[in-house]
């Protein structure tokens, strides 16, 4: 019953941190004072979750899957929160938006396979990244 409540809070508050990351990116944007830091995310990122999304970004196909098997935190719900979150980062000067909306996709695509549910916003959002893929501006 104990390790059970462990990976509820460590799911809990990931999905804290990253949402957390993307109000501050939201309200950066509105304020027009936009200036994503990914270096300071990825310490976040480090030490809430032992990875950085510099390093989620840069692996392929068959480390990612690997590498969601093994962090529990990551489940549907926060996979899909941390494909909001690139999705958000992909027009920031310092990254580069092909490799961001791709892995926004991958992760979306995986959150469709794991959710036995259909999610019309998740459509929309793997909608839209094919059409940014397809017509990069």
């Amino acid at each position: 019953m104990e390790r059970r409540d462990y990976i509820i809070d460590e799911i809990q508050k990931f999905g804290q941190m990253v949402i957390g990351l993307i109000g501050k990116l939201v309200q950066n944007k509105r304020s027009q004072q936009y200036d994503f830091n990914l270096s300071m995310a990825d310490l976040e990122f480090e030490s809430e979750a032992g990875f950085t999304l510099k390093m989620l970004m840069g692996m392929d196909s068959k480390n990612l899957d690997a590498f969601l098997a093994n962090h529990h935190e990551l489940n549907t719900e926060n996979l899909e929160l941390l494909a909001d979150l690139l999705i958000e980062i992909s027009d920031d000067p310092g990254i580069v938006p092909l490799v961001s909306l791709s892995r926004a996709r991958d992760l979306l695509q995986i959150v469709d396979v794991r959710d036995k549910t259909y999610s019309i916003e998740r459509a929309g959002k793997l909608e839209f990244i094919a059409g940014k893929l397809k017509n990069p501006s």
